[in-house]
């Protein structure tokens, strides 16, 4: 994710149109297919947790949906063209609240969670959800060469990005979400099936189920024929989304079985990682690219890089994100009233500078 943001930001645009730089393209292409598969993966060990307090609508779906809520919020103020509430209540510019109302991954992780959620109050039985959801999955996909192509410039402004990509949106709806539903059921699945068989047979089956998924998507994309209009096959085929999918639970199986043997310190830098992948999100996205702040990687160097330059400061900042993960994390663990003290502080003094600042 760091590695993609740098070099999408900082390397020289000659050096994006050479042969390398496509192949890098369809590997980092992966990071956010992944991002969303494991979101859902998430979402599916919550939910085994915590099946019967989120259909009773006890207190733990509250804290679930306030956390959706202030991830809803970051996502879109990571986007904000002005620092400044005076200033957004004055706005008229239908281009900068275009841009203010892009659909970023955040949302798209809020909005499909949520709507699994909302599966979930209405069946509330597992078969039936893992149905729903599947049923769900399948039409985010199928549709998506038709519901990106049409014509929204009637709808809400803040709407339209999640249904195309024609409004500034990098991940609408169609067919994104289908990836954090996909890791959904998949992790539901496996968390049943890990009661009643080995771990390593599972894996098995998930990879032979990625590699059958990965060979017959390629193999309908050479039919002569499409029941589809023109689209970009890049962002809306049904057959490329099986391959990015397919690409990603393999991935997600070899890292199981490289992690599955290794010392409990070696498998605690995975987990941590994903543990505060949100901080992490947030504060390098903020250093490569700044948005409404001053200063920033993208400000500071431009488009300016060769591939040596960007690698160094691509491992200087994994290294400095990891560092901030680590140092949150381990004030968590030893005190977390005082870390939630940190954070509510932090919070409010962004909010009273947002509403205070008129420049």
């Amino acid at each position: 994710m760091i590695e993609t943001h740098v070099l999408n930001a900082l390397l020289l645009p000659p050096l994006k149109d050479q042969s390398l730089f496509k192949i890098i393209t369809f590997i980092n292409g992966l990071v956010a297919p992944a991002f969303l598969f494991c979101a859902g993966l998430a979402l599916a060990i919550t939910f085994q947790r915590k099946w019967n307090d989120f259909i009773n609508l006890k207190a733990p779906l509250w804290k679930y949906l306030f956390r959706l809520l202030f991830i809803l919020v970051i996502g879109y103020s990571l986007h904000l063209p002005f620092f400044s509430l005076r200033k957004m209540m004055g706005l008229r510019d239908t281009q900068l609240w275009m841009s203010f109302s892009q659909v970023d991954i955040l949302q798209t992780i809020v909005v499909s969670l949520l709507l699994l959620i909302i599966i979930l109050l209405l069946v509330r039985k597992h078969l039936w959800f893992i149905f729903t959801a599947t049923i769900l999955m399948i039409a985010f996909v199928y549709s998506a060469p038709v519901v990106r192509e049409i014509d929204y410039s009637s709808l809400p402004i803040w709407l339209r990005p999640y249904l195309t990509q024609h409004y500034k949106s990098q991940f609408p709806l169609f067919p994104w979400a289908a990836f954090l539903i996909s890791g959904a059921i998949l992790g539901l699945w496996y968390l049943y099936e890990r009661e009643r068989s080995s771990e390593k047979k599972i894996m098995q089956q998930i990879l032979t189920l990625a590699a059958v998924g990965i060979a017959l998507s390629l193999t309908s994309e050479m039919l002569p024929f499409t029941v589809y209009p023109v689209h970009n096959f890049w962002l809306a085929s049904p057959g490329f989304f099986f391959v990015r999918l397919g690409l990603v639970v393999a991935a997600l199986v070899g890292l199981w079985y490289y992690i599955k043997d290794k010392q409990v310190s070696s498998r605690a830098f995975f987990i941590l990682l994903g543990q505060e992948s949100l901080l992490i999100y947030v504060v390098h996205l903020l250093i490569v690219y700044g948005y409404t702040y001053r200063w920033s990687f993208i400000r500071l160097f431009g488009s300016t890089l060769n591939y040596s330059e960007c690698i160094v400061i691509f491992l200087a900042l994994s290294i400095l994100m990891y560092a901030l993960g680590y140092t949150w994390h381990w004030l968590k663990s030893r005190n977390k009233r005082f870390a939630l003290t940190i954070e509510v502080v932090t919070l409010s003094i962004i909010v009273i500078i947002f509403i205070l600042k008129t420049d």
